[in-house]
């Protein structure tokens, strides 16, 4: 670390005020940043009192000034030091699985750029303007790039930041507006039920990990009955308890190292039991949060929903089953806390998910299931 201040000659004989560096000995590291700015308060104190002496400062084998690097504005030079920023953080760990993700996650749209281009506000914006308005790949972009450029400190800033905002906030509206399209509960049933013991022995080279003969169907049972993300659904742990089937799942959040439990119930038990949920099939097992590992679960997960794909010739997804539970919930009027819980998300989350979907046809499941419950009668 260096310091750099409007100073007096370090010739005695001149009495000019000139910018300088200032050398505090201390290597450039996250654990001496404290110190550095100690340092820095003192050098401006001792100024304003107008004590600074260079004698107090200057190392004797430090007499030339330090000359500032200038440092290439070329992209590919920008994301390399941004690179090494990245994992230099405390709470970033190279060897750790869901800390790759997300670093690639950010690489994969900072190398869409020419590498060669110089770094600057029109030229993100340029480029960015390509991709369709209000996608999650615009939204996406302008997110990484405008932290490129903050880390970067490029010029024309703010121009910068009101065209990611802009960019982000018409993604943002476009997802209120968007409600996924649900099948009826009853038609996931039985679509489910008669994948449930499902073999499929088509298996290329990339596939050769699995086995010949591969049994996804317990996962898309366990998807459905317990509303697990479906990068949790290889750690979930069924059981039963005073006549009540229930389920461990490990909380797997975007972008964070899984390593809490969550309890959840099976809302319809009629329906665990009719898809045999206590019979555990699994082509891959999570027994404990250490053992999660989002590179290998990318490709897992994409023979799985391939498989789905395949097999239903619907256009619903393995995610749909999450939302098919979610909308469930409020149908059985179970409380936003409980839900949100079994689900392994916030309130809010929970809220803004299955609220802004909830219709006529939910009101009216709410309302039968009410009348149930309470023998007839409100």
């Amino acid at each position: 670390f260096v310091l750099r201040a409007s100073l007096p000659s370090k010739d005695p004989q001149s009495k000019q005020i000139i910018q300088q560096w200032v050398s505090v000995g201390l290597k450039a590291e996250q654990k001496n940043i404290k110190e550095a700015v100690r340092l820095s308060e003192k050098l401006g104190e001792e100024k304003r009192a107008g004590l600074f002496r260079w004698e107090n400062w200057k190392s004797k084998e430090e007499e030339l000034n330090i000359e500032e690097k200038i440092e290439s504005r070329k992209v590919k030079d920008i994301i390399q030091r941004f690179e090494k920023w990245f994992w230099s953080q405390e709470d970033k760990d190279i060897n750790n699985s869901a800390n790759m993700a997300g670093w690639k996650q950010i690489e994969h749209y900072l190398k869409k750029m020419d590498g060669y281009k110089i770094l600057n506000t029109e030229s993100i914006i340029e480029l960015g303007n390509t991709f369709p308005k209000a996608s999650k790949s615009k939204n996406d972009y302008s997110k990484y790039f405008l932290r490129l450029a903050k880390f970067a400190d490029i010029p024309n800033i703010k121009k910068l930041q009101t065209w990611a905002t802009s960019a982000q906030q018409a993604y943002r509206d476009k997802s209120e507006t968007i409600i996924r399209d649900r099948y009826p509960d009853e038609e996931y049933l039985q679509i489910i039920a008669a994948l449930r013991n499902d073999v499929d022995t088509v298996r290329t080279r990339k596939e050769s990990h699995l086995s010949q003969q591969r049994q996804w169907g317990w996962a898309l049972a366990a998807q459905f009955i317990f509303g697990a993300r479906t990068s949790e659904v290889w750690s979930i742990k069924p059981f039963e308890e005073d006549g009540e089937i229930m389920a461990e799942i490990l909380t797997v959040e975007k972008n964070k190292q899984p390593r809490k439990w969550r309890v959840a119930g099976a809302l319809k038990q009629e329906w665990a039991k009719e898809l045999n949920i206590l019979d555990v099939h699994k082509e891959h097992t999570i027994n404990e949060a250490s053992e999660y590992d989002s590179a290998f679960l990318k490709t897992h997960n994409r023979l799985y929903t391939k498989w789905i794909a395949k097999r239903t010739n619907k256009l619903f997804q393995a995610y749909d089953l999450r939302h098919a539970f979610g909308f469930r919930t409020a149908n059985l009027n179970i409380n936003i806390g409980t839900a949100s819980l079994w689900m392994g998300h916030s309130e809010a989350e929970h809220r803004k998910t299955y609220m802004k979907g909830y219709d006529k046809s939910d009101a009216l499941k709410t309302l039968k299931a009410l009348r149930q419950n309470n023998g007839g009668n409100f």
